[in-house]
């Protein structure tokens, strides 16, 4: 059961981070309490994987398990910048750690929070193979099947599309670059359609990654096998001279 936990945990960091973001509707203190809430999951999560950390050294070799360090490292900075700004420009459960103005420690602040939404997204596509596996053995789901495939995969094409257009009208990319925008959500509408549009970015990344990450596996796999198959041809002659003696 640990691993379904782990995996819970992970989707409920996503979405109290999506929620964060939904600041100008929650207001600043919801904003805060959801903010202490990711970090003491953070906790939780790295308690539940602490054995990742004592095994890490050994698994760089692997490009995948490479990549997943990666993300994970820059997870704890992203994190590590969040907590710092977060204790500086508190208002209302940390009132004591602020400062005064600190318009820059905001801004700072606001960087880190989409770089970690977008790394979180990367993360979660290097694990996806793992999320499905949990989901089949949840659901009791032991034969592959054709139809359920095809369905899957156009529910991501759906989601990543409208995720194409969510990064473009949320202004994404100008964010990650700490840019100023003028496109600008109108917060007089809901609140659901802000919270669909990053999530909808969050399954794009997270499914480019993946694929991505496919391609790199089948090609090394193919470069294995051809490795293999090749020094087996010139094997054989060699074992062929060697009956011969």
């Amino acid at each position: 059961m640990t691993l379904p936990i782990r995996l819970i945990l992970d989707f409920g960091g996503l979405a109290l981070v999506v929620l964060c973001l939904a600041y100008w509707w929650l207001g600043n203190l919801p904003h805060e309490l959801f903010g202490t809430a990711l970090f003491a999951l953070v906790i939780v999560h790295n308690v539940f994987n602490r054995r990742w950390y004592a095994n890490a050294p050994r698994n760089l070799g692997d490009g995948s398990r490479l990549v997943n360090a990666v993300t994970i490292a820059c997870l704890a900075v992203a994190m590590a910048v969040m907590l710092v700004t977060s204790a500086l420009v508190s208002r209302d459960l940390f009132p004591f750690l602020s400062l005064d103005g600190a318009f820059a420690v905001r801004e700072i602040h606001m960087f880190a929070a989409y770089w970690l939404l977008m790394i979180l997204a990367l993360h979660l596509g290097t694990r996806w193979a793992v999320v499905m596996n949990v989901f089949r053995g949840v659901f009791g789901i032991e034969r592959p099947s054709g139809a359920r495939s095809v369905a899957l995969r156009l529910l991501t094409f759906a989601a990543g599309a409208w995720g194409v257009h969510s990064t473009i009208e949320m202004g994404f990319g100008s964010k990650l670059m700490l840019t100023y925008t003028l496109d600008m959500w109108d917060f007089n509408e809901s609140a659901i359609g802000f919270l669909l549009n990053y999530g909808s970015i969050i399954c794009l990344y997270a499914a480019v990654t993946y694929y991505v990450m496919s391609m790199l596996r089948r090609r090394n796999t193919g470069r294995g096998s051809g490795a293999s198959r090749t020094s087996r041809r010139q094997t054989a002659p060699d074992n062929q001279q060697e009956g011969m003696r």
